[in-house]
């Protein structure tokens, strides 16, 4: 007996042995599958390594189904904007500021619709160039960002082009710029230049986009020097957490916040016009100066769309001596124009005359007796100031070639006399491709109840009307608004859009209280952080204090999560 027990006993301590270790052993198991799982969505969604981190960004978010009407409803086809944002390899993520851009986008789609329209004679061809380099297709949004993909596009700097190239900036990059033609504004060379300097940026900063286009935006020394100021402080030096300018904080995040929406126009509420997957121009080549209005007759073309694929020329000519430039034309005017003597076309340029003033004279009065315009002068000369002293040589252009300007002088200096496109806030860029509209303020309007108004930012309204954004109003004022809405519209221009505001927003006033954050009163008031800091000016680093006031806006927005 005493044996047997024993024995017993020993099998029993073997097998719960044996059990122990088979459910040590599953654990085991079921630990590393999960790790596993773990491994795969952490590759795929954060990590991806730092090579796919440098080349792709963020993690795009799949396209959503397809509404059924009917049976088998087919997927609208946009053409080239669709396979365009079925390649996008930049990866997004949730944050903030891209929350807000995305926010701001939705409620100007009716101006996407338009710039996707306005981006066709150019899209094809700056979607091959990227592709033949093997560089993110979303490049092709940021003309969007520059300039609404607007080539006559002029900053206050003087930043000109769909890329929105500086003078100095164009020149090292070999865009020539004189009397007859302005390259920053040429399609062709302006996006080779533009190309060239992004790849020159992403080889700069490692191969990080971020701060490739951030230095694209702000140059690349005041990148450099924030960095080196963030290492210094022994702070993170990716484009997120660096104290950049304003304008730059805003640009990486509109410019991912537009390739969320191309990505899936659909579930942002997008129709954008469909441009095809082809070649659209053709370069046709001279060694002539050739007059482009007599071109446009020859191949039944309007002047004002001849001038669409050729923005460059500014005087009448493709050029003038060893400066002919190549045409753009589409392929079958082009096919119309070799079957022309070219002979027909030519012109013969009288150069600029040169005098020697006898007197201080004003630059106005000079222009007056030559009859040309003070610009016009000041464009063929070295900086000039308003009173030239006696003895300076001036050179006084031709006036041959330069009266038939018509309808694209009047375009480009509508488009020059807009908002800044380049130096003003991200939020304020916009405004460059809008209407004028002029608001009467009635009793009880606040800048922020006509901003929500006008699908506009009060940061916006305030800089149009040179205000504070504090500022009262009287009713009866005045106010200049630039926005593709009417006045009296609201900001869900299609009914059928869910993702724009539904109601008119109204507004309370909170005042902060002891221990209250921008996340705590987001939360309460269920809005975003980003929202509550532009509804109220506040900085990315700003803080709030007790006794201050917020606005708030109060209306409910349903909305479509791109996530």
């Amino acid at each position: 007996m005493p044996h047997t027990s024993v024995r017993c006993i020993v099998v029993n301590f073997e097998s719960a042995e044996v059990m122990r270790l088979l459910l040590i052993l599953f654990g085991f198991t079921l630990l590393a599958l999960t790790g596993c799982a773990q491994m795969d969505i952490r590759d795929d969604s954060i990590l991806a390594q730092d090579e796919m981190n440098r080349e792709q960004l963020y993690r795009l978010p799949a396209t959503s189904k397809p509404a059924q009407q009917g049976n088998n409803t087919p997927r609208a086809d946009y053409g080239l904007w669709t396979r365009l944002g079925q390649n996008f390899t930049m990866h997004t993520i949730e944050n903030e500021r891209i929350e807000a851009e995305v926010f701001f986008y939705q409620a100007r789609l009716e101006q996407l619709n338009q710039i996707s329209k306005r981006a066709e004679p150019y899209l094809f061809f700056i979607v091959e160039q990227l592709r033949e380099r093997g560089m993110p297709l979303e490049l092709a949004l940021l003309p969007i960002v520059e300039s609404s993909y607007q080539p006559h596009a002029t900053s206050r700097s003087q930043a000109a082009g769909l890329w929105q190239f500086i003078p100095s900036t164009g020149t090292h990059y070999g865009l020539k710029q004189n009397w007859w033609y302005d390259g920053r504004r040429d399609v062709q060379a302006s996006t080779q230049a533009a190309l060239d300097y992004l790849q020159y940026l992403h080889n700069m900063f490692n191969g990080d986009w971020a701060l490739a286009l951030a230095a694209y935006n702000a140059g690349e020394g005041t990148v450099g020097r924030t960095i080196k100021k963030a290492e210094v402080n022994g702070e993170p030096t990716d484009y997120w957490s660096l104290d950049l300018p304003d304008e730059t904080e805003h640009y990486v995040p509109r410019l991912l916040a537009l390739v969320r929406i191309f990505h899936d126009p659909e579930r942002s509420g997008l129709t954008p016009h469909r441009v095809e997957d082809t070649p659209v121009f053709t370069q046709v080549t001279f060694d002539k100066p050739l007059d482009l209005s007599k071109i446009a007759s020859a191949v039944s073309m309007s002047e004002e769309d001849l001038y669409r694929f050729n923005p460059a020329f500014k005087r009448g000519v493709n050029g003038h001596g060893k400066d002919v430039v190549a045409l753009l034309l589409p392929h079958d005017k082009a096919e119309q124009l070799r079957g022309h003597d070219m002979e027909d076309f030519c012109v013969t340029l009288a150069p600029p005359r040169k005098i020697t003033l006898k007197k201080t004279e004003s630059l106005a009065s000079i222009a007056k007796r030559y009859g040309v315009s003070q610009s016009e002068i000041r464009e063929i000369n070295a900086p000039l100031g308003k009173n030239i002293q006696r003895g300076h040589v001036l050179l006084i252009p031709s006036n041959r070639m330069m009266a038939s300007q018509s309808e694209r002088t009047v375009a480009v200096a509508e488009t020059a006399a807009q908002p800044d496109p380049l130096k003003q806030s991200a939020k304020d860029r916009y405004a460059v491709v809008a209407p004028k509209i002029t608001h009467s303020v009635s009793a009880g309007d606040s800048l922020f109840k006509i901003s929500r108004k006008y699908g506009v930012n009060v940061s916006e309204l305030a800089s149009w009307n040179k205000i504070n954004t504090k500022s009262s109003l009287k009713p009866g004022q005045k106010l200049t608004v630039y926005s593709e809405l009417a006045e009296g519209a609201s900001t869900n221009a299609d009914e059928g859009n869910n993702m724009a505001p539904k109601t008119t927003p109204k507004t309370t006033i909170y005042t902060v209280k002891k221990g209250d954050t921008l996340h705590a009163i987001a939360q309460r008031f269920k809005v975003t952080v980003a929202q509550l800091r532009d509804w109220n000016q506040l900085k990315a680093n700003e803080r709030i204090n007790q006794g201050q006031t917020i606005i708030v806006a109060l209306a409910e927005k349903k909305t479509n999560s791109i996530s």
